[in-house]
């Protein structure tokens, strides 16, 4: 919610509905983002795993499993590792996305934001084409 992330405390809006629906609508975003930083090492201390509806449609596991499909590399630290349709195969690609390299470190929100920001614009530019296809 802060600077790095969605600036809340820079907003110039001073109605109070449009600034309280972008608060909430920032919130639910991080609330997304925080779910993502957590599954990003697998299960859970109980052993669960987390399951991709958590924090994604089920109409979005396609094109995730698409871009992980681009974004694994050839060494074993660049291979999504994770079951398919968890939140931690999701959260892997979403780092991946943000410019994590599958080295140095674990991605943290600010990372994971980025992949986010450039997940939701994919599934745009998906459902662009195929609006674009039934034209």
């Amino acid at each position: 919610m802060k600077t790095q992330g969605f600036d809340i405390e820079g907003l110039r809006i001073e109605d109070d509905g449009p600034r309280r629906n972008l608060v909430m609508a920032a919130l639910v975003a991080a609330v997304t983002v925080q779910q993502l930083v957590h599954a990003r090492d697998g299960a859970d201390a109980q052993g669960r795993l987390r399951p991709i509806l958590d924090a994604f449609e089920d109409e979005d596991a396609p094109l995730i499993e698409a871009l992980c499909a681009r974004l694994e590399g050839k060494t074993q630290r660049q291979k999504n590792l994770h079951p398919k349709r968890s939140l931690a195969y999701a959260s892997w690609v979403c780092a991946r996305l943000g410019g994590w390299t599958g080295y140095y470190g674990k991605p943290g929100p600010v990372v994971m934001l980025e992949g986010w920001f450039e997940f939701q614009a994919a599934k745009r530019g998906v459902r662009a084409m195929r609006a674009n296809d039934d034209v």
